[in-house]
């Protein structure tokens, strides 16, 4: 028994109440509960394809500008939808939905849920009264904070209940990671103090008051950086104001950002010179973030925040105050320190997971189980929207020539037959099974390709399906159309129908934003260590600032992996390392797989008793990379102390694996870290910490 969901709302831009919805559908669990969502403003669908990636069914009413046709295919939407709920979260398509509704005879309507995400005084007067009007027919009332309950009128005002809507505090905490890659695609140094908002430039969030703040901070000697996140009718306005101002050098405006959490989690203060609020995300998320709060105490905001506990809360309209509170934050460490764990304390309350459960309940009780039928599920929305004249689809076995000549031309191979190998390998013979593989053509011409790569982890006893992101090629000639997003979401589907649990990769810095604006999380940045053979191979590693070769150098270290499985019989065990240690399953046979190419020139160090040591010899620049790949029921401790012994033996300059550093077998870290893994959750939602993860150079190289 399924309860059927609509959710109405004027646009999916990138306003508060639009990235609610994206949170909310994100982390929604109920298997009975199914949602849709229907939009008016075709060109505000900025959010579209994120709750489309959470599964929720998308259907825009208006295809063009000024389309007064809307509101009768929004009522025929509602009639004839076979709703249970609709819920609605914008005041004029609300409206329109709430007497299309009421139009149904009695014992066919769906059950009307609103929340109100602003102040009733805020809406232009028709709207208000219309509003005004339909509410009284809700059969749930919410509004986002008391202050917007408390400015309703009429019967909805006497019935509206605060419900506190929130974010997924987890995955935006994780964006913290990133806060060295933002500043340097920002320009900024990262001993530059940096104040960061995200507001829409519209004259609510009051942007000259913020400039003029800043101004008075550049007059009192105060360094500092402001980073503006958003975009709006009155952006050309504030852009000039700010050069008229001379904060040119001071201001760096960065328009629409999909990743806004990325670039608030690379700040060092987060504020919001609002006239007016409800409960702004932003706040919400700077709170997840860590980030010390200096903001006007309007709205929602003096509601949720307290002056000089958790955040420095200022009149509206003040720059001044603004200037003084923000100088005070600046220039005092130990007050940015206090606000900052403050923040981090509070920012659980703001957990999306908490109105999402009671959102559900709420569903399910105004349709009880007598009285839900069974519905198929509808199909996921269909936004993999191509160029014209270009298809997407599953490759098949008579695609391979042309797959082979596109990654030849976009990928670099060249004429090097190995590279041919190694796709072979990964896609065709590996021990967790073929590759998902989608293409894009341009009639009978491939001129897309997008490979996500089975692998298998162990959590708890059990095997957890997942697919890697490996590789992806576009003709030259097709780029920057778009098609690496269609042909990864397309995959990803057909993963999440086939029940695989979720997507990993490590991406480079160049490519990670891409994967984020896909719903991509960082899970974090994997400690890497190195252990040097003399200072004269420290000298060499550190001058080696060139990417390692791909293919293995010199004679393979130790022996063969076929005759090392031939002879030691039974493989040793993984370490036992905690309930929820997240390790890749690994089976004689994902062994001769794994390690079995003859190109990359694997080798075993026998540990005994079925344990193993696997690693092979790289180019790196000048030096020469003994490469710690697989770790095979040894500790790290052991494994170390065996590196140690090839690298005297071997001629290498140093070792590298993945692992925090240890001294005692003079392993260092490896200055900035090693990459930074990411994944998506398909059918599992909890992400494991990433202390969870047992990840090994053999895990992630070659990939």
């Amino acid at each position: 028994m399924t309860v059927r969901v609509l959710w109405v709302i004027k646009g999916l831009g990138p306003g508060g109440a639009e990235r609610l919805l994206v949170a909310a559908a994100g982390v929604h669990r109920a298997d009975n509960v199914t949602l849709e969502c229907a939009y008016v403003l075709p060109w505000k669908d900025h959010l579209a394809d994120d709750l489309a990636r959470a599964g929720v069914h998308l259907t825009c009413l208006s295809n063009r500008r000024r389309d007064l046709r809307w509101p009768v295919r929004l009522a025929r939407m509602v009639r004839s939808g076979d709703f249970d709920v609709v819920h609605v979260h914008s005041p004029l398509p609300g409206s329109v939905a709430r007497l299309a509704v009421r139009s149904m005879r009695r014992g066919a309507r769906p059950a009307v849920v609103a929340t109100e995400h602003n102040r009733w005084r805020t809406h232009r007067l028709p709207t208000r009264w219309l509003n005004r009007v339909t509410s009284r027919w809700n059969d749930v009332t919410l509004a986002v904070t008391d202050e917007v309950r408390d400015t309703m009128t009429g019967r909805a005002g006497k019935q509206a209940t605060t419900l506190q809507h929130g974010i997924d505090v987890p995955t935006v905490a994780a964006a913290r990671a990133d806060r060295a890659a933002v500043r340097a695609e920002l320009g900024l140094p990262d001993d530059l103090l940096v104040v960061a908002t995200a507001a829409n430039f519209r004259p609510q969030k009051d942007y000259p008051n913020l400039l003029a703040a800043v101004a008075e901070l550049r007059d009192r000697a105060v360094k500092m950086h402001l980073v503006a996140v958003g975009q709006g009718p009155q952006e050309a306005d504030v852009r000039a104001e700010c050069t008229r101002l001379g904060l040119d050098g001071m201001v760096t405006f960065t328009g629409f950002r999909s990743d806004a959490v990325r670039v608030l989690g690379a700040a060092d203060v987060f504020t919001l010179a609002s006239q007016w609020e409800g409960l702004p995300v932003a706040l919400m998320e700077a709170l997840a973030l860590g980030l010390p709060v200096v903001a006007t105490a309007v709205g929602g905001v003096a509601e949720a925040m307290h002056d000089d506990v958790d955040s420095l809360l200022v009149p509206a309209r003040n720059s001044g105050a603004l200037a003084d509170a923000l100088e005070r934050v600046l220039t005092d460490a130990e007050l940015r320190t206090r606000l900052a764990v403050a923040s981090t304390a509070r920012a659980t309350e703001f957990d999306v997971r908490v109105a999402v459960e009671h959102l559900e309940r709420t569903y399910l009780s105004l349709r009880p189980p007598s009285a839900t039928r069974e519905r198929p599920v509808p199909s996921p929305s269909p936004r993999r929207s191509m160029p014209n004249g270009l298809q997407l689809r599953e490759a098949t076995e008579a695609d391979r020539p042309a797959v082979i000549e596109l990654c030849r031309a976009s990928l670099g191979w060249g004429d090097d037959p190995r590279f041919e190998e190694l796709f072979q390998w990964k896609h065709d013979h590996n021990a967790f099974g073929p590759s998902y593989a989608f293409v894009a053509t341009d009639g009978p011409k491939v001129v897309g390709l997008r490979m996500l790569m089975r692998w298998e982890f162990v959590r708890n006893g059990q095997v957890l399906k997942a697919v890697r992101a490996v590789d992806t090629a576009t003709h030259p000639d097709y780029q920057g159309r778009g098609l690496f997003t269609a042909m990864t979401l397309a995959a990803l589907d057909q993963c999440e129908h086939d029940g695989i649990a979720f997507v990993f990769n490590t991406p480079n810095d160049k490519s990670r934003p891409g994967y984020l604006k896909m719903g991509w999380q960082v899970v974090g940045r994997l400690p890497a260590a190195v252990r040097p053979r003399s200072p004269m191979a420290l000298t060499r590693m550190v001058r080696a600032k060139v990417p390692a070769g791909h293919w293995s150098v010199g004679q393979p270290v130790g022996r063969s992996i076929q005759e090392w499985l031939d002879q030691v019989g039974q493989i040793a065990a993984p370490l036992a390392t905690g309930p929820e240690v997240v390790a890749t399953h690994i089976t004689p046979e994902f062994l001769r797989w794994r390690y079995g190419l003859p190109h990359l020139g694997y080798g075993v160090i026998d540990a005994g008793d079925g344990a193993a040591l696997v690693v092979r010899q790289r180019s790196r620049g000048p030096a020469t990379e003994l490469v710690m790949s697989g770790l095979i029921g040894v500790s790290t401790e052991r494994a170390d102390a065996l590196a140690a012994g090839a690298l005297r033996t071997s001629g290498a300059n140093h070792a590298l694996r993945i692992g925090d550093a240890d001294l005692r077998h003079g392993f260092l870290p490896l200055p900035g870290g090693g990459p930074v893994m990411t994944w998506r959750s398909l059918t599992t939602k909890a992400m494991p910490p990433l202390p969870n993860w047992r990840v090994t150079m053999g895990d992630i190289e070659l990939f």
